[in-house]
């Protein structure tokens, strides 16, 4: 098991007075310090995608209707919390063993993420279904096209509050309703954010399109990216951008909340009465 379960000793560290990278730099650097982890915790990955590909394809043979075909992406959901998880922590730039903290992620946080994945499954499946039929049903009629445009907004509106659902899972004990009501208020203060995150992630959907497309030498490096790397670098790229946000807006005030709520405590009777609200050490 020592194939996952690496944890690198932490070296001597960034001096206090260093310049702090900015974040261009500091995710290539970040990202080519944990490649060959990345490559780890997306090979654990693939062991769930893999097996809920097998379901999708066995199901579409038995009732070729796509909206119940991919029902079984859901199920894929729990294991989004491992991903998370350790994406998270590279993020972070924080250390990880990556198949016990995957597995304990996973167990901890699976009933979230599942019911996160409902509501993600029902939402798109809501907008494939509205889109085309206000722009096919529209025709000339402005108040259709507006519809729809509304429709494509409200979609991806949802998808850059995703961006946040997860990370914020794993990392606070706050309820399910609670989180996609911050996630929504980082959708819009993080708009620039999560539109560069948007476009670098259709990058990579629109080369695996290409991939099916027309054969060319991405057939033989896209399935290997796929294995190797694309999951734990999607994760890693949005957990990167959403992550200092929610520091900012959350982790921050929160400590500085409770700092001087437990210097308060302590001059009252010298203890130190914490109520911390985060899953893991921050």
């Amino acid at each position: 098991m020592g194939l996952f379960n690496n944890y690198e000793k932490p070296g001597p560290g960034v001096r206090k007075d260093a310049p702090k990278q900015k974040a261009v730099p500091r995710f290539f650097s970040v990202f080519k310090r944990h490649f060959f982890d990345l490559c780890k915790v997306n090979l654990l990955f693939c062991i769930p995608v893999a097996i809920v590909t097998a379901l999708v394809i066995l199901l579409n043979r038995i009732y070729p209707y796509l909206a119940v075909d991919f029902i079984p992406i859901i199920f894929l959901f729990p294991f989004l919390a491992g991903l998370t998880f350790v994406t998270r922590n590279y993020a972070r730039e924080e250390h990880t063993f990556i198949l016990s903290d995957f597995k304990d992620a996973v167990k901890n946080n699976w009933s979230a993420f599942l019911l996160d994945g409902i509501l993600c499954y029902v939402v798109t499946i809501m907008i494939c279904i509205a889109v085309p039929f206000y722009w096919k049903s529209g025709g000339n009629n402005i108040l259709s096209a507006v519809a729809s445009g509304l429709c494509i907004a409200i979609g991806l509106f949802f998808i850059y509050s995703q961006y946040y659902v997860p990370v914020m899972i794993v990392t606070f004990n706050l309820k399910l309703s609670q989180i996609l009501r911050n996630s929504f208020i980082f959708a819009i203060l993080g708009f620039g954010r999560n539109f560069l995150v948007t476009l670098l992630l259709a990058i990579v959907a629109f080369l695996c399109y290409l991939t099916f497309l027309t054969p060319s030498i991405l057939t033989i490096i896209m399935p290997l990216f796929t294995i190797f790397l694309m999951f734990s670098y999607c994760s890693f790229l949005i957990n990167f951008a959403a992550y200092p946000l929610v520091d900012k807006y959350m982790v921050q005030p929160y400590k500085a909340e409770q700092k001087k709520k437990n210097q308060l405590q302590e001059k009252e009777d010298g203890e130190d009465d914490d109520d911390i609200d985060f899953k893991d050490n921050l």
